[in-house]
């Protein structure tokens, strides 16, 4: 068995009180109604975010907020009393996960002042029945161009190669693999460089923390060999010099909501450990109880959990891809949670002819917003198999991967951009980003142009022309400038912190400008881009409720 990186934090990263769970014993979730009480504040990050995970916020502006604290440490205590067992908790959902035999005791918790909702996420004995892509054996090696060998197509695809030519390779980059398990990846040629370059950082499974992550499912296997992946002269992945983490998620065994709510805890883990993008390639829609299913309503991005999860997983300055689902012509045939968050990147899949896949889910969202967002190469996608030979394999699980590889490196290549502005440049090179739609989203993206974009603007990047107040500000914004503007007209645009745009107009160019902001934004911070030709000013501001 090849030695493995074992790199320890010391940091709360999450508290996990017992791994001994009877098969007997049933899951929730419960949610406090607080964190009064607790012992972290804001003010002292360090107790539970290390040092890069704070270097990376304070990069971008983004506060640490009360969300960002772990729970009261008391309120665990407090259920564990009753004889309930506490395996993980959430700082995000600030609550825990829960398991327990005594139904009638969990039934009568919110009597308890600190206790606001008790879900219901796992029944014990159950049949399984989780969604993962198969991979296909059979060796495909050399073929259309060194070094990338049967990888090619879903690089090129999305002119990511030209990234690579520069020496863009997802060097300094984090990655997290947030899946069903490892198979095979401490031993298998795709990852020989990853583990004599220290380029595999840990490993972390919430579904079992006892288990070898490398005797679990291959799904994040073959996941992992998309982006970090490399064989010499035969095969290369979408970012093979970054780093990784390995966080196992998904039971295979099983298809319950617990299993959304160990992601939540791995993506908590993810941030607080400093990463700067994660991949998801996972989808829930449907479980093994009907009764716990989803609805189509419920995909607004803001009911579901693991949606709320991967949409502050994004406002902590991390890049969040996710697999759109392989739904399209199956009945569900939408997106599955969490790809109807606002703030990720939801990747479709497509054939290297750039035909969209049928299996690939479609959008809307519930509340009529675009997804997917994007779309990849996503069938016969080249994959490391677990007999040791290159193969090939289909789905979402699969598109998503190229697309993180790539965004991993275009920020490498514009490493004093925020998450945002990476997700904005990647968007905005899309072939289909003036006309969006349901099923390939606002397109293929074109790496190459996304990267030439970010050259011109960042070269003119002038933050001190304009001059813009009041800040905070309520409906009005005035912009005025004493230096000559070279255009007739020009484009500002409102984001929200974690990246969305909330307003865009393009309004005739004055030394002095009134802009009336739309009523329906909430308060809070967000970034002005007045874009003039290829000379972009950015200012952040505050809006008053």
């Amino acid at each position: 068995m090849r030695m493995k990186t074992n790199l320890k934090i010391s940091i709360l990263l999450l508290l996990m009180i017992s791994a001994d769970i009877f098969a007997t014993d049933y899951g929730y979730f419960i949610t406090f109604t607080d964190k009064a009480g607790t012992p972290y504040t804001i003010d002292k990050p360090e107790q539970f975010l290390s040092a890069r995970a704070i270097q990376r916020r304070r990069k971008q502006d983004i506060p640490v907020t009360a969300t960002d604290l772990p729970v009261n440490p008391n309120y665990v205590n407090n259920l564990q009393k009753l004889g309930i067992t506490i395996k993980y908790t959430s700082r995000w959902m600030n609550g825990c996960i829960a398991f327990s035999s005594d139904a009638a005791l969990m039934d009568t918790l919110d009597k308890y002042s600190y206790v606001k909702s008790v879900d219901l996420t796992y029944k014990p004995s159950s049949s399984g029945s989780a969604k993962l892509e198969k991979e296909k054996a059979g060796l495909k090696s050399g073929g259309t161009n060194n070094p990338y060998g049967s990888a090619y197509n879903q690089i090129n695809t999305v002119n990511g190669i030209s990234l690579h030519d520069r020496g863009y390779k997802g060097q300094n980059k984090i990655i997290a693999i947030i899946d069903a398990g490892f198979y095979g990846a401490d031993q298998l040629p795709a990852f020989d460089h990853l583990w004599e370059n220290g380029q595999i950082l840990g490993t972390k499974d919430f579904v079992d923390p006892n288990s070898n992550i490398f005797l679990e499912h291959n799904h994040g296997m073959n996941v992992l060999s998309i982006i970090g992946g490399e064989i010499d002269g035969s095969f290369m992945g979408t970012a093979p010099e970054a780093s990784f983490w390995l966080l196992r998620s998904e039971d295979v065994n099983s298809e319950y909501p617990i299993e959304a709510d160990y992601w939540i805890c791995a993506a908590e883990f993810a941030d607080s450990a400093g990463v700067d993008v994660i991949n998801t390639s996972l989808g829930y829609s449907e479980f093994d109880d009907p009764d716990m299913n989803y609805s189509y309503s419920d995909l607004d991005g803001n009911t579901i959990r693991i949606s709320k999860a991967a949409d502050i997983a994004a406002a902590t300055g991390m890049i969040v891809v996710i697999s759109a689902g392989n739904e399209g012509n199956k009945s569900w045939r939408y997106i599955t949670a969490p790809a109807d968050a606002r703030g990720v990147i939801t990747v479709g899949a497509m054939d290297k002819d750039s035909i969209i896949a049928p299996f690939s889910s479609f959008g809307p969202t519930a509340d009529g917003r675009i997804k997917p967002d994007v779309t990849a190469m996503g069938v016969s996608n080249a994959i490391q198999l677990t007999n040791g030979s290159i193969g090939t394999g289909n789905g979402t699980s699969f598109s998503a991967p190229v697309i993180t590889g790539l965004m991993a490196c275009l920020w490498q290549s514009v490493s004093d951009m925020t998450a945002r502005g990476v997700k904005d440049l990647m968007l905005e090179s899309c072939n289909n980003y003036s006309s969006p739609d349901n099923s390939m989203g606002y397109g293929i993206p074109n790496f190459k142009t996304a990267y030439n974009t970010s050259s011109k603007s960042h070269a003119k990047m002038n933050n001190d022309k304009w001059n813009v107040y009041p800040n905070p500000f309520v409906n009005q914004l005035i912009l005025t400038t004493k230096e000559n503007i070279a255009v007739d007209r020009i484009e500002v645009s409102l984001y929200d912190i974690t990246g969305r745009l909330k307003y865009k107009e393009t309004i005739t160019a004055s030394p002095k400008i009134y802009l009336d902001i739309p009523s329906y934004l909430t308060g809070g911070l967000y970034i002005l881009h007045i874009k003039e030709n290829d000379i972009v000013s950015q200012y952040k501001l505050m809006k008053n409720p």
